[in-house]
């Protein structure tokens, strides 16, 4: 069995191939174009917006300084009141067993 095929056939095939991968480029040029075209009216249109928020930049950055230093300081000073807490409960708790040994010892002298 042998299969022969024309070379017309295949130029043919290659032809309409090649004419449908043209249109899709075509569309997609045009399509490109369009994105391009909405891209540079978006851009003309907020050109003074974006001036004005890259000239604020800077003192928005000297603002989050402040405030990551302002977050630093009181970090800080929560570390040293947490560490008197304990100080300060500790000395609480042995305040307490001294006074639970005196009156263990008062209710001992009393209750003989």
């Amino acid at each position: 069995m042998s299969v022969t095929i024309n070379i017309q056939v295949v130029l043919f095939i290659l032809a309409v191939l090649g004419c449908v991968a043209l249109v899709f480029l075509i569309v997609l040029l045009k399509r490109l174009s369009a994105l391009m075209t909405n891209i540079d009216t978006i851009i003309t249109q907020n050109s003074t917006n974006v001036g004005l928020t890259i000239a604020k930049l800077p003192g928005i950055l000297d603002n989050v300084d402040s405030v990551v230093d302002n977050a630093k300081d009181v970090s800080d000073v929560a570390v040293d009141v947490a560490a008197d807490v304990i100080t300060a409960k500790e000395k609480v708790k042995s305040g307490f067993a001294t006074t639970a040994a005196v009156a263990g010892i008062v209710k001992d002298t009393f209750s003989k």
